[in-house]
């Protein structure tokens, strides 16, 4: 069932984040890398934010677990305890709203904290509208949760495409129209309030139709609602350090020159993909049913082959990643070359910032894994408490790296101006960091690096916790190196292949993709790598079995 189960979450997700890439890419093309980008990317986290650490992250570690038991034994009972979590999210956002939209400015200031001037005023206004889509979107992360846990997962997952959608028509149109770059924003991000409704308005039916028992209550102190709830706070952070990582890797931007911060959330737009494509959907399907398995040798099995099964998937994304983040830059954002909007230099940023997220991908996506281990058996504190630690460390090394990373300069796509030697300590003045016409410079990837160091040592954390809690002696079984190797050779296929003369940027793109996966499978298959076999085994054929019509004795 898991299997099938990750294949419909991934299917979900995959419409949904393909549909996301779209929607990214035509705001990046069509707001810039400049003031109005950098403020539509600080004010457009904060849905992000919420929706993960209050509704779909959190709500699925403390939730899923109870609600997965109660609703095979007791339908009723789950309705409940459905509509208990749900009116107590409805209370929690809705002051959340409020107090937001009435400290609009203070909250943009701690979400961006070197806006200044025409670009903080900007992203307050688009907070005050982004906010109450941001309400509605936790909503739907519930209605996502409980779909999951009656094993529907596609339509939770695919949901999003709605919204995207909706941004999409409002970009297309902006694109045609003379709009200004402010109007454009503003115009945007009341698009993506319709589509926060219309995202939930699609979930609700199924909702109603998995369990006909729901209905909503305030009996938060019901022993299962009061369970869920003492465990919502602690895995709010356990379940959320990679998106809080990455909102303060964006607040860090905002210290940095005019366009850091749109910089780096586009190249978080194309690390966050597989996690949400790999990681998402495995840790979608593994929770319910390690939630159902009490014997231990099982729950030892199950996590060595998907730990494995996740490094195999990620491998020749890795590799793409490093050897040619600023071609599929190229190709993203400057829509397969057909408008060229965004400046080379930007886009060699970009693509750097890129391949310093991809050196954290094994360690995040197996940490998703893990987390999930712990909150099976009702253990979100752990999490939690390494989660905390590794933000910290991520701040930490990032705010250091990146004044470091900001004094080298991007000139004609070549790295100039490392400066004398001396250690940074701060930003640069206001007047150079606000300046329009400078060149791009690194700062977003010392904050990339900084979210690598973080996540590898989260893992290594949550692997000691593990390893400790289940009395295991290792994560994975022999074949480890199976599958480093093909990702290693993927990695210098693509490397080789970025220097074809090839200047179309889809078709660049298209040519250094498909050779290194060519190069990933070929190795596999020569090791004998026993994920590939496992992935590929659905895809062939089966031989059809003849039965001999029973003989009717009536006759």
């Amino acid at each position: 069932m898991t299997r099938f189960g990750a294949s419909a979450a991934a299917g979900g997700i995959g419409l949904s984040r393909f549909s996301g890439v779209i929607r990214a890419a035509l705001v990046t093309n069509i707001l810039g890398i400049g003031l109005v980008g950098d403020a539509f990317a600080a004010a457009q986290r904060i849905p992000n934010v919420l929706q993960n650490l209050f509704g779909e992250g959190a709500l699925s570690a403390a939730f899923v677990p109870e609600y997965s038991r109660l609703s095979e034994d007791d339908p009723e009972q789950a309705g409940r305890l459905a509509g208990g979590v749900a009116t107590f999210l409805l209370c929690l956002v809705t002051c959340l709203f409020a107090v937001g939209f009435l400290a609009a400015g203070p909250l943009t200031r701690a979400i961006a904290w070197g806006f200044t001037g025409d670009r903080f005023d900007l992203t307050v206004r688009l907070v005050r509208i982004i906010l109450l889509g941001a309400g509605v979107l936790v909503l739907s992360a519930w209605c996502l949760a409980l779909l999951n846990s009656h094993r529907r997962l596609f339509l939770g997952y695919a949901a999003p495409v709605v919204w995207n959608a909706t941004q999409i028509a409002a970009l297309v149109a902006l694109a045609v129209s003379e709009f200004s770059d402010t109007s454009a924003a503003t115009t945007l991000a009341w698009a993506l309030v319709a589509g926060s409704f219309l995202q939930v308005l699609i979930q609700l039916p199924a909702v109603f139709k998995a369990n006909r028992h729901i209905r909503f209550n305030l009996s938060w102190k019901s022993p299962a609602t009061a369970m869920v709830l003492k465990r919502f706070a602690p895995a709010v952070l356990g379940r959320g350090a990679l998106q809080l990582s990455s909102f303060i890797d964006l607040a860090l931007a905002s210290l940095l020159s005019i366009g850091a911060a749109s910089s780096l959330g586009a190249a978080q737009t194309i690390y966050l993909l597989p996690i949400a494509l790999i990681a998402t959907s495995v840790a979608a399907a593994e929770l319910p049913e390690l939630s159902r398995i009490d014997e231990g040798g099982e729950v030892a099995e199950r996590l060595s082959k998907r730990l494995l099964q996740m490094l195999w998937l990620v491998g020749p994304i890795i590799a793409m990643y490093l050897a040619a983040g600023p071609q599929i830059a190229d190709a993203l954002f400057n829509l397969g070359g057909f408008r060229n909007r965004v400046s080379t230099d930007d886009l060699t940023v970009i693509g750097l910032t890129l391949g310093g997220y991809a050196l954290g991908l094994p360690a995040i996506m197996s940490s998703r894994l893990l987390q999930n281990l712990c909150y099976s058996v009702g253990d979100t504190r752990s999490p939690a408490q390494i989660a905390g630690r590794r933000v910290i460390i991520s701040l930490a090394v990032g705010a250091f790296l990146m004044f470091q990373f900001e004094q080298i300069l991007v000139v004609d796509q070549r790295l100039v101006g490392f400066g004398d030697g001396n250690l940074v300590w701060g930003p640069m003045p206001d007047a150079v960091r606000n300046a329009v016409d400078l060149p791009a410079r690194l700062g977003p990837v010392g904050l990339a690096v900084g979210s690598t160091v973080g996540a590898w040592f989260e893992f290594w954390q949550l692997r000691k916790r593990v390893l400790e809690g289940w009395h295991l002696s290792a994560l994975t079984r022999s074949g480890f190196w199976k599958h480093v190797v093909p990702c290693s050779i993927a990695l210098i296929t693509a490397i080789a292949l970025t220097r074809l003369p090839v200047n179309q940027a889809l078709l660049r793109v298209s040519v250094i993709g498909g050779g290194t996966l060519l190069a990933h499978l070929t190795t596999s298959f020569v090791l004998g790598t026993q994920t590939m076999s496992e992935l590929t085994s659905g895809l062939r054929p089966s031989r059809s079995i003849s039965v001999p019509p029973t003989e009717d004795k009536t006759s």
